[in-house]
């Protein structure tokens, strides 16, 4: 119990210590794993082991490869000519964005695949408009989240997978549908939040007045869509993908290799990476398995639905929701439901899970919402405290997004798809 709450302490720690001193709290978690991985015993291994490779080969290869495209101003003009067909509504832009991302991740690849390119593009449109990186990024991401569960997407299948291992059939389709309507509750709220009803671009100029593609943009243009294609239809994955087209756009000599290294934003991968590393020994230790304790110990018939919702929204902040939150939560449902009693129903219980994990995706630890911070940063070179503050935004925002699931349950709303 000692080492549970000493690695929440310092889980929390790298997180005040990053923000009041302003420290990049990736290098803070870095040496804060270390110290905790002393005091725990924890080998030095499964510390290093904490390091998200995956995720760290997904960001990077997207990113570069987007820098390529930032650097010709492919992205800056293809922004232009996109907002220009929308003419004077752009209102409508958020809803495309989310529509366009909700119907590519019901479709089979699910939220990663998508997300992975319709953050980027979003964050870029949001700033050569000048409207809100978090407003579009989130709409791309809560578009992503809600069509993965999908009974053909990634979390639609897991989720079927895990519940015929337990005995049950027919929850796929209310699983979806359950976790649609949150999710589109969610994205309505955010789209009246941050006016998108009153989102104005400051790019007014008509199709006729924008200049034409060049060759390079042209090439890099395909090369974009080649990438939808190979990810979103293939699903390869985005970061290989990613940087095995800017290989061939540097061999055709379309795009400056320097200057696109330069406009990574490094700090961003360092503050991401480095707080996976703590998260991997606080969880070592059993802090993230305390937490969810101290909430299922204060369940009832009533709070059973929206306090599992919560639990897996936290779970998710810190690690997987389709390889960690689902596996874990769901097996737990049949015992939870028996105990609790009363009309709280399975189904019930696994839409409030899987709603809770998905939303959650908006957090800045999560693959959604660090593609926002890492392509808002790429695309203005924001400085430090810029990047901490839309660091602290994404999971305020993430935290609502999960309450509204939480109230949801509470409402008793997830109660209407059995």
């Amino acid at each position: 119990m000692a080492y549970q709450v000493i690695s929440l302490l310092f889980l929390i720690t790298a997180i005040v210590l990053g923000f009041t001193k302003k420290i990049n709290v990736g290098i803070v978690s870095m040496g804060l794993a270390f110290i905790l991985g002393l005091i725990g015993k924890v080998s030095t291994n499964v510390i290093l082991g904490g390091f998200p490779s995956k995720l760290f080969i997904t960001l990077l290869g997207t990113m570069f490869f987007f820098c390529l495209l930032q650097d010709n101003h492919t992205l800056e003009l293809l922004s232009k000519k996109m907002v220009s067909l929308v003419g004077k509504k752009t209102f409508l832009i958020p809803i495309i964005i989310y529509l366009v991302s909700y119907i590519l991740s019901a479709a089979g690849p699910g939220a990663i695949s998508v997300q992975s390119v319709m953050i980027i593009f979003a964050v870029s449109l949001a700033v050569q408009m000048k409207a809100s990186p978090i407003l579009l990024g989130s709409m791309a991401i809560l578009g992503a989240v809600g069509g993965t569960t999908s009974p053909i997407a990634l979390s639609g299948i897991i989720v079927t997978d895990l519940t015929a291992e337990m005995g049950l059939t027919g929850v796929a389709n209310p699983v979806f549908f359950g976790v649609t309507g949150a999710n589109l509750v969610c994205a309505a709220l955010l789209y009246i939040v941050f006016k998108g009803n009153k989102l104005n671009a400051d790019i007014s100029m008509e199709q006729e007045q924008l200049p034409k593609f060049n060759r390079s943009q042209i090439l890099c243009i395909i090369s974009l869509l080649v990438l939808v294609v190979a990810v979103v239809g293939f699903r390869y994955d985005v970061g290989l993908v990613s940087f095995a087209l800017a290989l061939v756009l540097i061999l055709f000599g379309v795009v400056n290799e320097k200057a696109a290294i330069k406009l990574v934003p490094w700090s961003v991968l360092i503050l991401i990476c480095g707080v996976n590393v703590l998260m991997a020994v606080t969880k070592e230790l059993g802090g993230i398995e305390l937490m969810s304790d101290i909430l299922a110990s204060m369940m009832n018939q009533y709070t059973a639905a929206p306090i599992i919702s919560l639990t897996a929204g936290i779970m998710s902040w810190f690690s997987s929701a389709n390889g960690v939150v689902l596996p874990t939560l769901i097996p737990t449902v049949p015992d939870i439901v028996a105990n609790v009693g009363g009309n709280v129903t399975i189904v019930e219980m696994i839409i409030a899970i899987v709603g809770g994990a998905t939303v959650a995706g908006i957090s800045p630890l999560s693959t959604g919402g660090s593609l926002i911070l890492a392509s808002y940063t790429q695309e203005t070179n924001a400085s430090d405290s810029e990047q901490q503050s839309i660091f602290g935004r994404l999971f305020l925002i993430s935290f609502g997004a999960v309450m509204v699931i939480v109230i949801v349950a509470l409402a008793g709303g997830f109660k209407l798809f059995r």
